[in-house]
């Protein structure tokens, strides 16, 4: 292998980091306003909640503005999403 790396042209490329990092990208804006963790607990709760807003609440274009939950075939009303989100 050489030394260097190459972009990735798109989502449709066999190899891709891109879908990685925009969830890097949404965490580290969500992550920011915190200025850091009190605790181990306090960090792990924080990446809980934002793992389940990324995959059930927050709609995703590059799925036509389905979460990825949707994607899978989970259906949740709104209701059912503030309750467990709450619980997260």
């Amino acid at each position: 292998m050489g030394g260097g790396t190459s972009a990735v042209e798109s989502f449709r490329d066999d190899v891709t980091n891109n879908l990685i990092e925009c969830f890097n990208k949404q965490f580290k804006a969500w992550y920011k306003a915190k200025q850091g963790f009190s605790s181990f607990a306090c960090a792990n709760n924080l990446i809980s909640m934002f793992i389940f807003f990324y995959n059930f609440v927050r709609p995703h274009s590059a799925l036509n503005g389905l979460t990825p939950a949707q994607c899978a075939g989970l259906a949740l009303s709104k209701t059912r999403k503030r309750e467990l989100f709450l619980v997260a």
